[in-house]
């Protein structure tokens, strides 16, 4: 089965008119919705926004749901020259709001023994990289970083930018569902649509008109990154 996580209702509209759903399961408030989609059992998840939310419902999907990966998918934030609607393949994703800098040896961004970065599946974002380029969507691979704030100015990543290179974009949940998926050995890899871009003054503005028909184009491309695992 494969499980896929987004955060916000405009991030799984589309999901809900493709997929089959056979049965839904509620832990706590997470609703997990099962069934078949583009010929692929699935588990499909809103976790709602931040880290904790993103982390507790990647432990309840992969303790339940036997997962073979976990699709992240959804939209971000973009750091000039990524252009919105450009689809981001994340490479790595860090922390950008964590720091024991003042009473333990780590960089900026680490969490105690946990990695700094932690790094998506090679052969998913391999053939992310396929179908993309299959579709014609601009794509770019990259890092991305997670917080739990809505980031409007470049100066407040800083501090990861010196520790983690080629940040590409910036969301809410990415990093607390790669690390759950890494520390149960789940393959991972996150899909992000540039809904916004970060330092600008119209970004606001630009979020509200703009994502969620970035977040369709995202799920499009998890549709037939879905269709691609059939080659």
């Amino acid at each position: 089965m494969i499980g896929i996580i987004g955060a916000m209702d405009k991030e799984l509209l589309l999901y809900f008119h493709e997929m089959t759903i056979e049965k839904t399961d509620i832990f706590g408030d997470k609703t997990f919705y099962i069934g078949t989609l583009h010929n692929h059992k699935v588990v499909l998840a809103k976790s709602g926004i931040g880290k904790v939310n993103a982390a507790i419902t990647a432990t309840i999907m992969i303790l339940n749901y036997n997962v073979r990966m976990i699709l992240n998918t959804g939209i971000a934030g973009g750091l000039s020259p990524v252009k919105t609607g450009d689809i981001v393949l994340a490479e790595g994703i860090a922390y950008f709001d964590v720091s024991l800098t003042e009473i333990d040896d780590v960089p900026y961004g680490q969490m105690a023994d946990d990695p700094l970065i932690v790094k998506t599946d090679a052969s998913l974002l391999q053939k992310g990289s396929e179908i993309c380029e299959k579709l014609g969507y601009e794509f770019l691979l990259g890092n991305l970083v997670s917080g739990d704030r809505f980031v409007t100015k470049t100066k407040d990543l800083r501090k990861i930018m010196r520790n983690v290179d080629n940040i590409l974009g910036v969301e809410m949940e990415g990093m607390a569902i790669a690390l759950t998926a890494h520390k149960f050995h789940i393959p991972f890899i996150s899909i992000r649509g540039v809904s916004d871009i970060i330092d600008t003054e119209e970004q606001s503005d630009v979020y509200h008109n703009a994502s969620q028909e970035v977040a369709n184009k995202t799920t499009r491309f998890v549709f037939q990154f879905l269709e691609g695992l059939n080659e």
